[in-house]
């Protein structure tokens, strides 16, 4: 169930409920990106099963997932295998996506994609579909599960860094996600990133690196891997409040969301940035909503 519908039910009281997970971080102290990191990270991942969660299925958790490195070779070799030819490492960025089942409103936001990209400036490379195994998950899980795909754009050729292509894609997936979300539900984007990528959802920690096949190929290389293993307290279970989230990993009773929010929304107009134009400040802001967690 989704978080939006987690409403006031006879004694149940939605912003009484609290959060207990556990994370974790492994790097290679050179810097060296290996498999090896993946894989330790995943193993040290399904160590913290005790750490999430499942409902009264089983085999729906609440939520695991990974943030690595984007493995450059490998995907340069899988976009060539569908003629998406792909630049240098650091000159385009990855966008994971939950996209809705349904194939009319998967169209729909793609083309929503598209017209930002367009209106940005930004190249947009083409598309990859994420190979996955649903048959590792859970009834509950299976109900909610999105079609996983990954975009790729190029990096425009007047910005000459990594922070300003970081912040430019940034831009454009606020602009992509409040446009989508004035019609369309269940849409989302786990990551979009230059340098990293996260591979996560509403699955249990053993069920994480067989369902996205990705995960157990031996291309798939990082420097290191940050993994989190969801206990769903303060808000529903959801593919999309899997964590890590796009730069962080959290644990602990942070319990606070309420306040958190209203003090942020409080703060909503006076909000500028030397980073961002005033046009790209609308596309962004309000950055939060009611629909997520601490």
């Amino acid at each position: 169930m989704d978080q939006t519908e987690s409403e006031q039910q006879g004694l149940y009281r939605p912003e009484f409920e609290h959060d207990s997970c556990g994370t974790g971080f492994i790097a290679n102290i050179n810097g060296s990106k290996s498999n090896q990191t993946i894989h330790d990270a995943l193993t040290m991942l399904e160590n913290m099963e005790h750490r999430g969660a499942c409902g009264c299925d089983p085999d729906s958790g609440d939520g695991a997932g990974i943030l690595i490195q984007l493995p450059h070779e490998f995907l340069m070799e899988e976009c060539s295998d569908i003629e998406v030819s792909l630049p240098q490492l650091g000159e385009y960025g990855v966008g994971m996506i939950f996209y809705p089942k349904d194939s009319t409103l998967k169209k729909a936001c793609r083309t929503i994609i598209q017209n930002a990209t367009e209106k940005l400036g930004i190249n947009l490379l083409g598309f990859r579909k994420v190979p996955i195994n649903s048959s590792v998950i859970g009834e509950t899980a299976r109900s909610a599960e999105p079609d996983v795909e990954q975009v790729f754009v190029a990096r425009p050729s007047h910005i000459h860094n990594t922070e300003d292509f970081e912040r430019k894609l940034f831009v454009l997936r606020r602009y992509i996600n409040k446009t989508v979300n004035e019609t369309l539900e269940h849409f989302y984007f786990p990551s979009f990133s230059c340098q990293t990528i996260i591979y996560k959802g509403q699955v249990t920690t053993f069920q994480l690196r067989q369902y996205y096949t990705d995960l157990a190929d031996p291309r798939i290389v990082s420097g290191f891997a940050v993994i989190h293993s969801r206990f769903s307290t303060n808000t529903f279970p959801s593919w999309k409040l899997a964590q890590p989230f796009r730069l962080i990993a959290h644990n602990g009773e942070i319990n606070t969301l309420t306040s958190n929010l209203n003090w942020f929304f409080s703060s909503v107009r006076s909000l500028a940035s030397a980073y961002f134009s005033r046009e790209e400040m609308d596309m962004i802001l309000p950055v939060i909503d009611n629909n997520q967690s601490d």
